[in-house]
């Protein structure tokens, strides 16, 4: 499935739900750089530049809802391994998967 890609600012963050999901980063070439999952709401802003987990580069995010943290954790592990089979390696921000 395609993400559509947003503008990584606070305003566009602040619109986000309080649901479990899975979201990713992109750079200014909407190449993603970071995968995350967990409550979207609390999860997503940690990356701006004033959070506690600030991603350089990120200049888009998008994100994908699911019903369960479980659904949203095994929508991540496979969005992580579709991006390592294509590129050979994780995104930039992501540490390797166990």
């Amino acid at each position: 499935m395609e993400f559509t890609y947003y503008p990584y600012n606070e305003k566009n963050v602040g619109k986000v739900e309080k649901r479990w999901g899975v979201y990713k980063l992109a750079g200014r070439s909407k190449r993603i750089l970071f995968i995350g999952r967990g409550n979207i709401k609390k999860h997503l802003p940690k990356h701006l530049p004033d959070g506690p987990a600030p991603a350089e580069d990120v200049e888009y995010f998008s994100v994908e809802y699911y019903d369960s943290g479980e659904d949203a954790a095994k929508a991540w592990e496979e969005a992580m391994e579709e991006f390592y089979d294509r590129n050979g390696k994780y995104p930039k921000y992501n540490k390797p998967m166990d």
